[in-house]
């Protein structure tokens, strides 16, 4: 060791194992299964702190990990060596003379959506509140408010990145603009960001949202529906249709989750194709709009071990939706901890967030396709392995199917890069953009010190490169 930990941080920002509770606490994630046994884990205050961090870590060899809201499955932000913990920069901050929101990077979406609700606004954000800001927004960001607003990244006017040399960066259109452009779309592969600013904008009207369960026999009906229902879908709508185990029964059944950004009214006629199918359970009801991303919070709780992974399906096709209600059907029958599976279709105008050029953020997934998520969870690790293998290759087959049908290279990694299958290389992700990230991967973090998230690798680098 170069010096010991104290010399960055108090002794009361540190933990290590033997730390007792306070340790173990600290290890949690959102999936079980993502947790690891650093050596410390640390919670620095400042962006200076961040900053003398990350060159301790350097200067001592160690693997770094950052944490904001923990969600990642693959244990990205997880690591044996080094965490540093962003909950302290779990703050928002609103302008609203210019309809900006400052955000922290340990932040999670709820209390942005509950912050800017204050002032009647609202940002694309995440559609389940509890999950980190950084992470999301990294990735990409898909939301209830994508139809009429974008990407997350879309939103994204500035950050502040501390880097691999413990550099704090000022990153824009127009400062720093190549290190602005990579970290729109290529995760947390270019440093610790401290601080989002997002623009917000007004929402002083409540919202309709809700579950509504259909019957397994009503599927073919539903999907209809849905096809009718995009052909005309607005920017203030958008849709989840996903196969889930809800009680009583808990057995598989569809279940359309609906938003639209208006009065119930008006909603109901929008979404009319749908309840003409005539569901069993209508839940749907006015909520203010800061109330919208907790709805599926009760099935995305934390706890418990989960594998998320993406396929993209550029139409409406019943073939696919039927196949994959069926065999999520006959995995809840062979194993029975994965009732508490789910498969969403999320459905949404992708017309505003194509008038956003490919090439303006190394964002690769920018398609007019939708997103297929299988949301995988049960208790034993000893289906680790099965439950994995079940949603790669059901993805697989979908990227597959999808590429013969449509003509779209959708194999790779098209969908959501956050959820990718876990055995896909960095290449694949990034895809054309990867050369362009390789470029200013080499000028941000020649060494290779962030690489927790499909790893991109600085070009002309020598040296180890993770598997």
């Amino acid at each position: 060791m170069v010096a010991d930990i104290t010399s960055v941080l108090p002794k009361d920002q540190i933990l290590t194992p033997k730390d007792g509770e306070a340790y173990k606490e600290a290890l949690h994630r959102w999936a079980d299964n993502a947790e690891r046994p650093a050596k410390f884990i640390v919670f620095p205050k400042t962006s200076e702190e961040v900053a003398n961090t990350v060159k301790w870590a350097v200067a001592n060899g160690l693997e770094i990990a950052i944490k904001g809201g923990g969600h990642s499955t693959s244990g990205a932000s997880s690591s044996e060596d080094l965490v540093i913990d962003l909950r302290h920069f779990g703050g928002v901050t609103v302008d609203t003379e210019k309809r900006l929101l400052t955000v922290g990077g340990g932040a999670i979406w709820e209390t942005v959506d509950k912050e800017a609700a204050k002032y009647g606004l609202a940002t694309v954000g995440g559609t389940v509140n509890h999950t980190g800001v950084g992470g999301l927004t990294l990735g990409g960001g898909y939301g209830w408010l994508t139809p009429k607003y974008g990407l997350t990244i879309d939103n994204l006017v500035q950050a502040e990145v501390v880097t691999a040399s413990g550099d704090i960066l000022t990153c824009s259109e127009t400062e720093n603009a190549d290190l602005f452009w990579a970290i729109r779309g290529a995760g947390s592969n270019f440093g610790v960001v401290t601080y989002f600013v997002l623009k917000a904008y007004p929402q002083t009207n409540p919202v309709w949202s809700g579950l509504v369960v259909f019957t397994p026999p009503q599927l073919p009906a539903l999907i209809k529906a849905a096809r009718t229902w995009a052909a005309s879908a607005s920017e203030d709508e958008s849709c989840f249709i996903f196969f889930a185990c809800p009680p009583p029964a808990f057995q598989p059944m569809p279940v359309l989750l609906p938003f639209f950004n208006g009065p119930e009214e008006d909603a109901r006629k929008r979404f009319k194709p749908f309840f003409d199918v005539g569901p069993v359970a209508d839940m749907t009801k006015v909520i203010p709009y800061e109330q919208q991303n907790s709805l599926q919070n009760p099935m995305a709780g934390h706890g418990d071990r989960k594998v998320l992974k993406s396929a993209a399906l550029s139409a409406i096709d019943e073939g696919i939706i039927m196949t994959l209600f069926k065999e999520y059907v006959k995995l809840t029958q062979e194993q029975p901890e994965a009732k508490t599976c789910a498969i969403l279709v999320e459905l949404h105008s992708f017309e505003k967030l194509m008038q956003v050029p490919f090439e303006a953020t190394s964002f690769a997934n920018r398609g007019p396709f939708y997103n297929i998520t299988f949301a995988l969870r049960w208790k034993s690790p000893e289906l680790d392995s099965v439950m994995r293998e079940w949603a790669s290759s059901h993805a697989k087959a979908v990227r597959h199917e999808e590429s013969e049908r449509s003509g779209m290279n959708l194999e790779a990694a098209r969908g959501y890069a956050n959820f990718g299958l876990g055995d896909e290389k960095a290449r694949d992700v990034f895809g054309e953009n990867y050369d362009r990230l390789a470029e200013v991967k080499a000028k941000y973090d020649p060494q290779l010190v962030f690489r927790k998230w499909f790893p991109i690798v600085p070009k002309g680098y020598t040296g180890e490169v993770p598997a």
